[in-house]
């Protein structure tokens, strides 16, 4: 089963951003996001009916290529998924992400995680919840498959799972303090060139695993936003006085 790494978050005020955000699982995986936005979108990328969201994944070295292409892609989905962009129609929110660490599944989920962050350090952009991401490993020995929470060295499992899970008001009831959860995005990675397939039953394993890690996720960034553990949960307003996201 295997236990989350330490995660470690810093809020690093960058210039010329609303809000930035670092993510770190352990030592040796870790990202940066910051926020700019909602500021006026360009006329051919404007929505009359909601905001846009734009998303630029930069990797350790070099110029960003087809991977980071394709994970600015799935970003987007998953910060559009957390937001009410419909509050703030004809705007654009750009999100920069910077990898400061080599590639890995788990360098994806501290990617998503910083995304949030930032979201919510910048407190420019309603949100109806937070998004949480973390790996499953999975080891295949003979007919057996052994689930491993966030693997530390990844070339040591069969292949990995990358889930997302939006932790917000809308998705369910309360478990005491913990606001519900739902999957919002998953992928997968092979280390060994045989394609990753799982069971339903397996897939509703590593599924709740990945929720309990998720859930360790969320109170940690809950620790670092209030600056110590909140017996009760507490709101985060926008401008008009709604509530739109419990912590």
């Amino acid at each position: 089963m295997g236990s989350l790494r330490s995660v470690r978050i810093s809020f690093d005020s960058l210039a010329g951003v609303d809000g930035s955000a670092r993510f770190a699982f352990g030592d040796a995986c870790s990202a940066l996001a910051s926020v700019s936005g909602p500021i006026a979108a360009r006329p051919a990328s404007e929505h009359p009916a909601r905001g846009t969201v734009e998303v630029h994944v930069r990797p350790l070295s070099s110029v960003p290529g087809t991977a980071e292409k394709l994970l600015g892609s799935a970003f987007k989905g998953i910060i559009e998924s957390a937001c009410l962009l419909g509050q703030h129609p004809r705007t654009l929110t750009q999100v920069v992400v910077q990898a400061l660490s080599q590639p890995s599944s788990a360098l994806i989920a501290a990617e998503i995680n910083a995304c949030s962050l930032a979201l919510v350090n910048a407190g420019s952009v309603p949100m109806r919840g937070v998004v949480c991401a973390v790996v499953v490993g999975l080891k295949l020995d003979g007919n057996q498959t052994q689930l491993i929470l966030d693997p530390e060295d990844e070339k040591l499992v069969d292949g990995t799972f990358c889930f997302a899970l939006l932790f917000g008001i809308t998705s369910g009831s309360f478990q005491g303090n913990i606001p519900p959860s739902e999957v919002v995005w998953m992928s997968s990675r092979t280390h060994n060139g045989i394609p990753i397939s799982l069971d339903t039953h397996k897939l509703k394993l590593a599924t709740e695993l990945a929720r309990k890690g998720a859930t360790e996720v969320w109170l940690r960034m809950r620790e670092s936003l209030s600056g110590s553990p909140p017996v009760i949960p507490a709101m985060i307003w926008n401008q008009s006085g709604r509530d739109l996201l419990i912590y």
